[in-house]
């Protein structure tokens, strides 16, 4: 190679380099003059939502489903639940923890178009024994615990619950005074008597106190409420205290849903509006779905009381 062909070379590189610095400077001052600076090539992380498991899993569970059984295993019916509804199931098996559910238990049930929940529902009232109950309940994790009430009865939380608003009496007056008219018109205008008559006899109906009202609703949560569970009632499930104006109790996860239900999954409140029935949610909409609505193109307009034109838009 030449001496002016290297110059000439060198002299190509030095004007790139330039160039390149040049750019580099012009994007800086861009950016420092209020232009948004060019996106990177690395992806940001995704924010995580906060996600609970145990409402996650009620919600798998009201996928509909239609089974139809004929003399099968327990097993073979509570994995094909599991399968179709996507969630996780616990089952207490008897080979696993003493006691529980027989595997082999041979069941007939049909359910058709129903919440697998209900599904499940149906199958345990199916496999249960003579004495022995099931149920289901949510673990720690969200996972769905299944099996017999003695063997879910080993998994106890404690619960407060405040019931000060239910303990809460209004005053009842059963004699109230009354107004003799009659007295009142032969007095006439500026009698200073008053027209009211057995005014000393008012009394005010004795309430039942604090504790017998508080005892009431124990009474009421261990009759209606599980009843052969309560260990007041010689169960061993769930045991209830009072305590100012709260009771405590400690028990299955089962017998707290059945007090107070879940706090995560959404009630309704139905109403009607001349003559219409409505019925309104109070969920979010991470759980929310609606089904059957669509977008769907508008292919013309029409005019209205507001002038409008009848021309589609463009």
């Amino acid at each position: 190679m030449s001496r002016h062909v290297r110059f000439a070379t060198l002299a190509a590189v030095s004007a790139g380099m330039v160039c390149a610095a040049a750019g580099a400077l012009a994007q800086t001052n861009t950016t420092r003059a209020g232009a948004s600076p060019a996106p990177t090539q690395a992806a940001q992380p995704a924010r995580r939502v906060a996600v609970n498991p145990k409402r996650e899993t009620l919600q798998k569970m009201q996928r509909r489903m239609t089974i139809d059984f004929k003399e099968s295993r327990l097993e073979d019916v509570i994995t094909f639940i599991q399968e179709i509804s996507g969630a996780e199931f616990d089952p207490m098996w008897q080979s696993d923890r003493g006691t529980g559910m027989n595997k082999d238990k041979l069941i007939t049930v049909a359910v058709r178009n129903e919440p697998a929940l209900r599904v499940l529902e149906k199958v345990l009232d199916k496999a249960q024994e003579d004495f022995e109950e099931n149920t289901w309940q949510l673990s720690d994790v969200g996972a769905l615990e299944i099996g017999p009430k003695s063997a879910l009865n080993k998994s106890k939380r404690v619960e407060i619950y405040d019931i000060n608003d239910l303990l809460h009496v209004i005053p009842r007056y059963t004699e109230v005074p009354q107004i003799d008219l009659q007295s009142v018109l032969q007095q006439g205008q500026g009698g200073g008597q008053t027209p009211f008559q057995d005014t000393n006899n008012q009394q005010q109906e004795q309430p039942r106190t604090r504790e017998q009202r508080t005892q009431d609703i124990i009474d009421l949560l261990i009759t209606l409420v599980e009843p052969t569970q309560w260990i007041d009632n010689g169960g061993d499930g769930a045991s209830i205290r009072a305590w100012n104006g709260q009771l405590i109790v400690r028990g299955p996860d089962y017998m707290h849903r059945q007090i107070n239900g879940y706090a995560f999954w959404p009630s309704y409140t139905a109403s009607t509006v001349q003559g219409r029935r409505y019925v309104s949610l109070d969920t979010d909409n991470s759980i929310g779905k609606i089904d059957g609505f669509a977008q769907q193109p508008v292919t013309g307009t029409t005019g209205g009381a507001g002038g409008g034109t009848g021309v589609p838009p463009p």
